[in-house]
């Protein structure tokens, strides 16, 4: 994926939001269409996005999450697949296996598990990784 179109992404307008404060516990949550997802607050339970999903410096995830494309800044618990691109801000903190088609890493963010990047779409296993 071209740089450019990463940067596109991830400034998509956001659809829906967790706000801070909110905890959400769900077995698991998808949004079936192209939108975006930003988390400020918790969600206890696994993600599902075609889109992008943001998790802001106060956002957790304790669950796996595949997506189109993600963008964290707070914590996840769980596992990750991105169809697209994932990029980890100077606040994230990742406990969980990454598997990526590109992977952008900010100095100071904490990422502890196995990642494997320059994935395609085709090559991603079924959704719903286990911890």
């Amino acid at each position: 994926m071209a740089r450019n179109n990463t940067q596109d992404e991830f400034t998509r307008p956001t659809s829906t939001v967790i706000g801070k404060g909110f905890t959400i516990h769900a077995a698991r949550f998808t949004c079936s269409e192209s939108e975006s997802m930003r988390i400020d607050g918790t969600v206890i339970g696994d993600i599902d996005i075609e889109g992008l999903i943001n998790i802001s410096e106060t956002g957790r995830v304790d669950g796996n999450i595949a997506s189109g494309s993600a963008r964290v800044a707070g914590r996840i618990f769980g596992n990750v697949q991105c169809r697209n691109a994932m990029h980890l801000a100077a606040t994230a903190d990742v406990t969980g296996d990454i598997l990526t088609s590109t992977l952008i890493v900010d100095e100071g963010a904490i990422f502890t598990g196995r990642c494997q990047t320059h994935v395609s779409a085709d090559e991603l296993p079924a959704l719903g990784m286990a911890h």
